[in-house]
């Protein structure tokens, strides 16, 4: 198995992991860009994703990595998204400056088949996902930054607080959609 990510940082965590688990030898590591997958591999089996394709966006990661798959190969890949037409204006707001690019799951889907993958199906994160380790850590945390002395760490402070307040208000009218998709 492959881990590809830009972050050593988070690369020596996993490989510590691994070697905790026993399983370091199954694991090669590269710090690379993940637009550069293809250049780097090829006839890939599976790619998993989850959470980072927005950073060069969704259907610009598909088409990228497309090459690299094997035919038949297969992608998992997560991607925020609209679940409902109905979203609050605070949460349209808010992702429009922050991500504008954010569509519909069903407009991801298209993207995906543009791209030349057959959609094997979709499952949306349930909201105790965003709750459990993730706000309930993050909350406090920038509570206490909020007020911070760096105004850059003050301001993501409070940015994250802005993020959690939309999402306590917005229901199920956004999240996390797993793509499952085959490479035609």
């Amino acid at each position: 198995m492959h881990a590809v990510d830009s972050h050593q940082p988070f690369l020596d965590e996993l490989r510590r992991c691994a070697e905790d688990t026993d399983v370091a030898s199954r694991i090669q590591t590269h710090c690379m860009d993940m637009s550069d997958i293809p250049a780097v591999f090829s006839s890939i089996d599976l790619i998993w994703s989850e959470g980072a394709a927005y950073n060069i966006g969704f259907a610009d990661a598909l088409a990228r990595w497309a090459p690299a798959l094997r035919p038949g190969g297969f992608a998992v890949v997560s991607e925020l998204a609209w679940l409902s037409d109905a979203a609050p204006a605070a949460a349209r707001d808010f992702f429009r400056a922050g991500y504008p690019d954010m569509k519909q799951t069903s407009e991801n889907n298209r993207l995906a088949e543009l791209a030349g993958y057959r959609v094997l199906g979709t499952h949306t994160q349930p909201r105790a996902a965003w709750i459990d380790d993730y706000y309930e850590v993050l909350k406090p945390r920038a509570t206490t930054l909020a007020s911070h002395q760096d105004a850059a760490v003050s301001a993501l402070a409070q940015e994250t607080l802005k993020e959690i307040e939309v999402f306590e208000t917005a229901g199920d009218s956004y999240g996390y959609v797993f793509h499952l998709l085959q490479r035609s």
